[in-house]
């Protein structure tokens, strides 16, 4: 059997322990030599941070800290002098930053040392380590944005959440910076809030709709934006509780709120409540807001379409367009509900004189509500065409031109 060396068992346990001080020792001269290559360095220290010799020394997580926000500095000032930066080099410069917070973070609970009584006291380290924090706290907002203007939407997120709670950081206690106003924390909240939905972390946006709305932060889109984060998530309370405050506060302005409380309602199959909703927004909209105005009219047409009264759908669907003229969903919902009670005629019209006497007009008039809705909207009506070729080839004789017309866009 092979004989072991205590020795050089000894000797090699030495060697690893010597290597891995030997590197931060290395990476302390070299920031303390000039400006070095801040990218090397910050990939030089990584190891010695998770290292069991090393991980434990606040100097290691000081060094890379200094790195850090050594790289952000470099590449910030680079673009303030005019030189625009390249989406990695946007990575480099926010990444730089968040992780020289959170290795100073890791760094200061660590730089704790007995005084002669065996109480611990901070290290020569904390000083310069919260000074820095302090100076460069600011700046944490630019890194959120240089990272989500390059695609890191969940970089972005976590250095404006670094930005957010620092002020009320336990590790740092009375030596956090001071806060900016609360309405400038909201907005950070609220591009945390699109950097999220972005990112699909719906629950992330959800949890950031509340604090900040308490900011004091005024801006509808936080409603908005709440309200997709609990559609994905299927929270169809939080849904209804973000549609009403934003209704509240916003009114009409964004027809997004009142949609939802009245989906809500039709759901539950509270028709008078959808059709009192409804009245009281038009009657407090504007005439001159003719947008608001005309899909309020298309969304009382669709509650009274629910309750299968086809003639109040239609009166307030030609309300829709008659307010609004550029509504192309007025005009869409319109012909919708005009061409479905025709394909209803057809399927128990007795004869063809009954069709061509009482069908084809109605499919004529739903046609040409057709027509003039993807003339509005093309982009979003994108099934008109597929329509318009089932209807003109159920008209026959004499539409086959329209039929392949629409067949074919």
């Amino acid at each position: 059997m092979k004989k072991f060396s205590l020795l050089g068992i000894c000797l090699l346990g030495a060697f690893a322990i010597s290597a891995q001080t030997d590197v931060v020792k290395e990476v302390e001269q070299a920031l303390k030599a000039g400006k070095p290559d801040y990218s090397a360095v910050i990939n030089k220290i990584k190891p010695a941070l998770t290292d069991e010799t090393t991980k434990n020394d606040p100097l290691a997580w000081k060094l890379a800290g200094q790195a850090g926000v050594g790289l952000y500095d470099e590449l910030f000032l680079k673009e303030q002098l005019g030189t625009p930066l390249t989406n990695d080099e946007k990575k480099a410069a926010g990444h730089g930053l968040l992780d020289c917070y959170v290795d100073y973070l890791t760094a200061i609970p660590l730089d704790m040392h007995p005084d002669k009584k065996g109480v611990m006291k901070p290290g020569k380290l904390r000083k310069g380590m919260i000074k820095t924090l302090n100076e460069n706290y600011g700046q944490l907002q630019t890194a959120g944005i240089f990272l989500f203007q390059a695609g890191d939407n969940q970089g972005a997120y976590d250095t404006w959440e670094m930005f957010v709670t620092l002020p009320n950081n336990e590790i740092l206690g009375n030596d956090a910076p001071k806060a900016f106003p609360d309405t400038v924390v909201g907005q950070i909240m609220y591009y945390q809030m699109l950097a999220a939905l972005i990112n699909n972390s719906n629950d992330l946006a959800l949890a950031k709709v509340e604090p900040t709305i308490k900011s004091g932060y005024e801006n509808p889109e936080v409603y908005v934006y709440g309200l997709e984060a609990a559609r994905r998530l299927n929270d169809s309370i939080a849904m209804v509780d973000i549609a009403k405050r934003g209704y509240e506060k916003y009114g009409t302005a964004n027809i997004t709120f009142i949609g939802e409380l009245i989906n809500d309602c039709l759901n539950r199959n509270d028709y008078a409540a959808s059709e009192k909703m409804v009245a009281e927004a038009i009657a407090a909209t504007p005439d001159t807001n003719v947008v608001i105005k005309g899909q309020l009219y298309d969304i009382l047409g669709v509650v009274y379409e629910r309750q299968n009264n086809d003639e109040g759908a239609i009166e307030n669907f030609k309300k829709a367009i008659e307010v609004n003229p550029a509504s192309g969903k007025g005009y869409y919902d319109l012909a919708r509900i005009i061409y479905n009670q025709a394909v209803r005629m057809d399927e128990t019209a007795e004869s063809e004189a009954e069709r061509t006497e009482k069908v084809n007009p109605k499919l004529l008039e739903a046609a040409g509500y057709f027509e003039k809705a993807y003339e509005l909207d093309k982009d979003n009506l994108t099934d008109v065409p597929n329509i318009l070729y089932r209807l003109y080839y159920r008209l026959g004789d004499g539409y086959q031109d329209k039929a392949e017309k629409w067949e074919n866009m």
